[in-house]
């Protein structure tokens, strides 16, 4: 019986639309060259597709370890940086006169910092990057704040009261411009972070789509050819078959670890982030803890409820700690420690409110700028340390995560270009031979 009758009508018409041009195509050889060039282009397509998917995976994936990570972790340290400066700004005030030392060197330090940063941020954004903007107005805003806050120092060094004004203004200034178009940067490459892992741990349904039908195909070959000769292998079609299936496994070997390795990556992402914020509250929590001793009896009171708001927002059931343990749940330990620390703190603050509000402002003032035993800013110091702990041991497990990731497909495009060229050249080979027989 002719191999036409039982061939279906849609492979009959395939075979005639690819074979029409082909010498013999009515013929065994004609039918296999069919066959071949059908497989050849198969096999191309296959491998086109794993250069072109794996290419995009890996750079993907190598701008979240590289440049995404970069800007967001930077937007992160710039904010911290800054909010950090105002809460130094309103702490050296407060202290009346000659501001500490230390204080002085610290708040000088984070606004270097936040300019390394910001040019930085700068040099990574592409052209046309929403994030662009925000950038421009930090750089614009930042030295009318260092400006209204050195105006403010030089006031309260005479012990004039308007310094109080210019703090005032350059708190505000820091609040409601400069450190919110930080935060647009952070939201801006949180997002592109977020596309990242989705382009990187995408299911390759085109791959193994294609891969699997050139599979099916081979193998149908193989014992088409098997029933029709009675001879158990042929080397080319065989060796073709491997190459695919290996490509195949290798994809989607590939792939699940890719994907276990994102995930990781986007745990501590997470992580990271609801740690930062906890960091930025207490940054902000602190400079109106000293703002509030800065008004003294006018309108410090906002500040202090904007402390206790901010306080709360971190420890609370379903807070930035509550969030950052529910990313990662391996912080449960070092979340309980961030707690104690956060209402340590909480206590000493309600002992600096117990003695202002009692006439000792002296005491209330040296338990927020000191750093003694049971004091505000030893309480503060102790939390802010174990937050930046925290958050950089966040950063170190995430790094580990995207490099693997990345290491999981690195070689993905070539293995693919190797393999696919592997089975298309096995295929001629193996077909090759078999029609050569009928010469």
């Amino acid at each position: 019986m002719s191999s036409s009758v039982a061939t279906p009508p849609l492979r009959r018409a395939v075979g005639r639309v690819v074979g029409s041009g082909l010498p013999g195509a009515a013929t065994t050889p004609g039918r296999l060259l069919r066959v071949e060039a059908v497989l050849v282009v198969a096999a191309l397509v296959l491998g086109a597709l794993g250069v072109l998917g794996g290419m995009a995976r890996v750079s993907a994936v190598h701008d979240a370890r590289t440049r995404i990570a970069a800007l967001t972790t930077g937007a992160a340290d710039l904010y911290q940086s800054l909010a950090d400066a105002d809460a130094m700004a309103t702490t050296g005030y407060v202290s009346g006169g000659l501001e500490p030392a230390t204080v002085r060197a610290r708040y000088d330090d984070d606004i270097q910092r936040a300019g390394r940063l910001l040019t930085n941020a700068a040099g990574l954004l592409p052209p046309g990057d929403p994030a662009i903007a925000a950038v421009s107005t930090v750089g614009e805003q930042l030295p009318v704040y260092t400006g209204l806050v050195e105006n403010a120092r030089a006031l309260n060094r005479l012990g004039l009261p308007l310094g109080q004004s210019y703090l005032a203004s350059a708190s505000k200034l820091m609040q409601s411009t400069i450190l919110p178009a930080v935060e647009e940067v952070r939201t801006a490459e949180s997002a592109a972070l977020t596309v990242a892992y989705r382009q990187g741990a995408a299911i390759p349904f085109a791959v193994l789509a294609v891969g699997l039908a050139v599979l099916i195909a081979i193998a149908d070959l193989a014992l088409r050819e098997s029933r029709r000769t009675n001879r158990v292998l042929n080397v080319g079609v065989t060796v073709a078959g491997l190459a695919v299936l290996a490509a195949v496994a290798w994809w989607a070997v590939a792939a699940i670890t890719t994907d276990v390795r994102i995930g990781g990556a986007r745990a501590h992402t997470g992580a990271g982030a609801a740690l930062d914020d906890a960091r930025i509250a207490v940054l902000q929590a602190r400079s109106n803890e000293s703002l509030v001793l800065v008004a003294r009896n006018s309108g410090g009171g906002s500040s202090d409820d904007a402390f206790s708001a901010q306080l709360e927002d971190v420890v609370d059931n379903f807070g930035l700690l509550a969030d950052a343990e529910r990313a990662d749940p391996e912080l449960a330990d070092r979340v309980a420690a961030l707690r104690g620390a956060a209402t340590a703190w909480s206590a000493a603050h309600r002992d600096v409110r117990r003695l202002d509000d009692g006439g000792q402002y002296p005491q209330a003032v040296a338990s927020v700028v000191g750093h003694g035993p049971g004091s505000s800013g030893a309480a503060f110091d102790a939390l802010d340390t174990a937050l930046a702990a925290s958050i950089g041991e966040e950063r170190a497990a995430f790094a580990v995560d995207v490099e693997a990731a990345e290491g999981a497909l690195v070689a993905l495009p070539w293995i693919s270009a190797v393999l696919a060229l592997v089975a298309a050249g096995a295929v001629i080979v193996g077909i090759g031979r078999r029609v050569g027989e009928y010469r």
